[in-house]
């Protein structure tokens, strides 16, 4: 059977979804950059490989980690960071996304794209990095690449592992196809336990499936100990309830800023930071309008970081990477993507200290739902909802509470990286 499933997707599945990937790519930007950056993807790699180093580390086995992209390489992290002074590490990614973020990355020696999956691309990246273990993390599984390291000898582990209820990989009708490529992982560490036992409906009956833990739990640890104060002295001293709304889509801006004017209305002493997903101009300039249609004075970061006087005005955030430190300085927090079609990580805030407001769209987030039965996350439907939450929390102790008990649940579920760096000294024998 596995013969007849590795024909269907090496003859038919792979050609037409390397078509597809090429027409899409007409249309949308990612995929493009994606096809460019994979011109000449070997030539690149062979110049990189074998890796060469002068103080001894060539001999250390080598470590391959795939990720789809940003969120995946959050979660594989704290394993690499914990790992890397006894191994050489790979990492690839599918997405561009993925490999702009990480492609300076300090801690791996090859930072590459995945080559598209075909038997013949596998063998060659499995000959040039030679790995001792391939860990994919998540769910960004790749048929050939699995098969090649099972006829290798070669153990595979799959990190942060998790399945949704409602995934196309445990329909009936592809189970048995999902079965021939988890045969040869090696060990599947769940999330939770509902993830392990949806796990065994598309895995042999003598798969090792193990409840791990999530390591974003210790990466927004890490985070959170490393988070700058840069912003502390920037920011004026509000005297005000701060709210950050972060990684916010248009549908979540129209629900936080009217959220945001009933809180004034009600003689509220609000402060808000808004802060997009992606602040692109065009992203901003429909921020403004927003505001603008409702009659709330903004202003942008960046008006700040130039000596521009603050005067009460609501914040746009208009540049990355000061996200954690906004939540370290915020009393209330709303994560975006909760409106849009799947909530962003809610675990950042919440291990601030910071009770957390999110939308109905919470389906992708296991910790949204923990947040939620502890009381320290909060679901609004509306921008009614959210302005009564909101004032709700203008009490302090009640604030304090909240927070203390999201952060406590977060340090709670922490500890997933160091049983995976286990497993895998365990299955390397060392």
């Amino acid at each position: 059977m596995i013969f007849i499933w590795r024909t269907f997707y090496n003859i038919i599945f792979i050609p037409l979804l390397f078509f597809s990937y090429h027409i899409y790519a007409l249309f949308n930007g990612k995929a493009r950059d994606g096809l460019n950056g994979r011109k000449d993807l070997f030539d690149r790699i062979e110049k990189q490989t074998p890796f060469k180093f002068t103080d001894g580390r060539e001999k250390l086995p080598v470590i391959w980690f795939h990720c789809a992209s940003v969120g995946e390489f959050e979660q594989a992290r704290p394993i690499i960071t914990a790992i890397k002074d006894r191994f050489r590490i790979v990492v690839t990614f599918f997405s561009p996304s993925g490999y702009s973020l990480a492609s300076k990355y300090p801690h791996a020696d090859l930072v590459s794209y995945l080559p598209f999956d075909t038997p013949r691309n596998a063998k060659r990246m499995f000959d040039l990095i030679k790995p001792a273990m391939l860990i994919f993390v998540k769910f960004d599984v790749w048929p050939n690449y699995v098969w090649t390291a099972g006829e290798c000898g070669i153990p595979i582990i799959l990190a942060d592992a998790t399945l949704h209820e409602k995934s196309k990989r445990i329909s009936p009708i592809i189970r048995s196809f999902m079965k021939s490529i988890h045969k040869y992982i090696t060990l599947h560490c769940a999330i939770s336990a509902s993830d392990a036992e949806r796990f065994k409906l598309i895995c042999p009956e003598n798969a090792r499936i193990e409840v791990i833990g999530d390591t974003r739990f210790d990466q927004v640890i890490a985070r959170r100990n490393s988070a700058g104060k840069k912003l502390e002295g920037l920011l004026p001293k509000f005297n005000k309830l701060v709210i950050i709304a972060g990684s916010t889509y248009t549908e979540d801006e129209r629900v936080v800023v009217e959220a945001y004017q009933k809180a004034l209305s009600n003689k509220g002493k609000i402060q808000l930071i808004l802060v997009p997903h992606e602040p692109e101009p065009k992203r901003l300039k429909e921020i403004e309008d927003l505001m603008t249609v409702k009659s709330l004075p903004y202003m942008r970061l960046s008006d700040l970081e130039k000596g521009k006087k603050h005067r009460g005005e609501a914040i746009i955030v208009d540049r990355v990477g000061v996200l954690a430190e906004l939540y370290m300085l915020g009393d209330i927090t709303f994560i975006g993507g909760s409106f849009h079609g799947s909530v962003h990580n809610v675990m950042e805030p919440a291990i601030m200290g910071k009770p957390v407001l999110f939308g109905p769209m919470i389906h992708n987030s296991l910790e949204a739902f923990m947040l939620m039965e502890r009381g320290a996350g909060i679901m609004v439907k509306n921008a009614d909802e959210m302005a009564e939450h909101i004032k709700l929390l203008s009490v302090s102790e009640l604030r304090v509470k909240l927070g203390q008990i999201g952060k406590t649940m977060i340090e709670e579920n922490a500890g997933a990286t160091e049983k995976i760096v286990a497993r895998i000294h365990e299955l390397l024998k060392l």
